[in-house]
This record gives structure tokens, sequence and C-alpha cells, in this order.
């Protein structure tokens, strides 16, 4: 069976990596410095980001896409599903 959401959760893990290496782990070296709330801040801004976006009527702005964010807010949530599994133990 053909699952279409593939193409993006792929395309998601990809650019995941990638910006893992070139920022070395920011997310989690964040998370482990200011606590799990960095994970809710990351994802307030990704949010506000979208209602700005939507409720300006801008879809792309300064070179970020609905798309685009819509993307960020996704692997903000992936990363910090892998912080937590990463880290069930200490909290």
């Amino acid at each position: 069976m053909d699952n279409p959401f593939l193409k993006y959760t792929n395309n998601l893990a990809d650019i995941l990596q990638s910006k893992n290496v070139a920022y070395g782990d920011s997310f989690t070296k964040s998370v482990d410095k200011y606590g799990l709330s960095v994970i809710g801040a990351r994802l307030s801004d990704k949010y506000n980001r979208i209602e700005h976006l939507i409720t300006h009527h801008e879809l792309k702005e300064n070179d970020e896409s609905l798309e685009d964010t819509l993307l960020d807010m996704a692997g903000y949530a992936i990363l910090g599903l892998k912080y937590l599994e990463e880290h069930k133990n200490e909290h």
C-alpha cells in the first residue's frame, strides 16, 4: 500500500539531519541548558509565524513561506520527541 505521507516525512528527516549537522545539535544543547520549555518556545515561535502569515494574507515573507514554516514546526515537534526519548530516564 502506498503511503502518501512518506514524501513529507522523508523530506523532513533529510532536512533535520542536514540542519542538525550544520547547527551542531543546537536544539539538544538549548534544551539541556534551559529546560523543556525550549520545546514549547520553539513551537510557539513557529505558530506565531504561521498565524502572522495567514492573517496578513502573506503566504511568503522574507523568503520564508507558509510551507517552510509548517515544515519547521513539524521539525521542532520531531526534535522534541527525539529529545524526550533520549532523555526519558532523566525527567
